[in-house]
């Protein structure tokens, strides 16, 4: 594959989703800049009109959302997880969807439930280790902060992918995994 960040602020939806389907994506080198440029240029091409691209097929979803998995696969692949960024951004682009478009059966990128779950799946730690820490972070000193840095940035992802999903509580309620959302959120004032 040649070139796979040129030019990315020119392709349609169309063009993302040829460019990042290729064959030979998932060995595509790059450094953490052109991989940010290219996940923000595909997201930005489906949050383009206010509705979502509310035209796509089920079929043509299927294929945007294998590309933009690709993508951020082989994003990952190349430059690490950078703190959850890929998943972030992933979690991020789904619920932006599923907020304006609603979910779509069959079609993984529309399903709240995946989002759910990978949310929750990605949570640093038990609800009884976070409220704990909560406790903790609430007392620390301000010269303890930095020797503790990866304690604290674990409390700030829990804030971060409970953003991710509680605009879904409509379409999530009845889930069985939906009383774990509810427990993180009584503790997320309490966190960093």
């Amino acid at each position: 594959m040649t070139g796979p960040f040129d030019d990315l602020f020119r392709l349609d939806l169309d063009g993302h989703v040829r460019r990042w389907s290729a064959p030979g994506v998932a060995t595509v080198d790059g450094d953490l800049s052109q991989w940010m440029a290219a996940a923000q240029q595909f997201a930005a091409r489906l949050q383009v009109y206010p509705d979502g691209p509310t035209w796509v097929t089920d079929e043509q979803w299927r294929e945007i959302g294998y590309a933009w998995a690709a993508l951020l696969a082989a994003a990952e692949r190349s430059t690490g997880e950078q703190r959850n960024e890929w998943l972030l951004r992933d979690l991020w682009l789904r619920s932006w969807l599923l907020d304006h478009m609603g979910p779509r059966a069959g079609v993984a990128l529309l399903d709240p439930e995946t989002l759910l779950e990978r949310a929750l799946a990605a949570m640093p730690m038990s609800v009884e280790e976070a409220v704990r820490l909560a406790a903790w972070w609430r007392d620390v000193k301000p010269d303890e902060v930095l020797p503790n840095r990866e304690r604290v940035l674990a409390l700030r992802m829990i804030r971060r992918l409970l953003a991710t999903v509680r605009s879904l509580a409509p379409l999530l309620a009845d889930h069985p995994r939906w009383a774990e959302v509810q427990a993180w959120e009584r503790l997320a004032p309490e966190l960093p």
